[in-house]
């Protein structure tokens, strides 16, 4: 999702998922803990950060596989920020790495949000079969959801509730935001792409001049809703975007792990 991989440390969780090597970095769980702070006590806390692990996961794991289709190894890295599904030769003593096509590109960045949003409609789904009721709220930065399950004698438990709310919400709150065209989201990969598709010899700095401006526009629209943390986050990202266009004239060949 952001950035460079971190370094090693001594408490990263190291496993294998469907073939891909997953590297889980201690601080990935400083957010979800931060953030499921304010959602209640320590078991929903815990709750809150299973199921942010579940949907970072599965993301990532959206690159992996598209990335893999195209004959390229890939392993995952979860840490502070996000994470990463990062290009592996499979041989560590080689750096040798597949380049993808342009449409290829842009199919290996979409694959992490859409695989997100399927994560979000099979919380949907579990909510409704459990009868639960799910209702749209449009009055803050971002569209969200309340979800009623008083009628539900399915859901006995109100963490089985955070669960599947939280599980639906994370879902669909993360893969928006990673579709904005803003480097180096989802999103700003694609619109690179589809810039230098339509012009090869300014695209990218188009594309980076319209990720500053987007990541501006939605830092000072976040921070205006009190929305302080998001709105430092994309004000971090807006000043990353003016150094990259400053240091590359927009022609650096910029590219990211997804």
């Amino acid at each position: 999702m952001f950035l460079s991989e971190p370094p090693r440390s001594g408490y990263d969780l190291n496993f294998s998922l469907f073939g891909f090597p997953v590297r889980v970095h201690p601080l990935f769980f400083l957010l979800p803990v931060l953030f499921g702070a304010r959602a209640g006590d320590g078991v929903t806390v815990l709750v809150f950060a299973v199921v942010f692990f579940i949907s970072i996961l599965v993301h990532e794991l959206g690159h992996a596989f598209v990335m893999r289709y195209f004959g390229q190894p890939a392993r995952i890295v979860l840490y502070a920020i996000g994470g990463l599904a990062i290009a592996d030769s499979g041989n560590p003593w080689s750096s040798t790495r597949r380049r993808f096509t342009s449409n290829q590109q842009i199919m290996v960045s979409f694959a992490g949000p859409f695989a997100g949003f399927l994560l979000a409609i099979a919380f949907a789904l579990i909510i409704v079969a459990l009868q639960g009721k799910i209702a749209i709220i449009t009055s803050g930065i971002l569209p969200s959801f309340h979800v009623d399950f008083s009628e539900s004698k399915a859901i006995t438990s109100p963490y089985l509730a955070s669960l599947l709310y939280f599980g639906m919400v994370i879902s669909v709150f993360l893969n928006v935001l990673n579709l904005l065209p803003i480097y180096p989201l989802d999103g700003g990969q694609i619109a690179r792409e589809l810039f230098i598709q339509n012009d090869h010899r300014d695209g990218e700095r188009k594309a980076l001049m319209l990720s500053l401006l987007v990541a501006i526009g939605v830092g000072l629209f976040a921070l205006l809703h009190g929305q302080h943390f998001i709105g430092i986050f994309f004000g971090f990202l807006a000043w990353n975007n003016y150094q990259m266009l400053n240091m590359s004239g927009g022609g650096g060949g910029y590219r990211r792990p997804w």
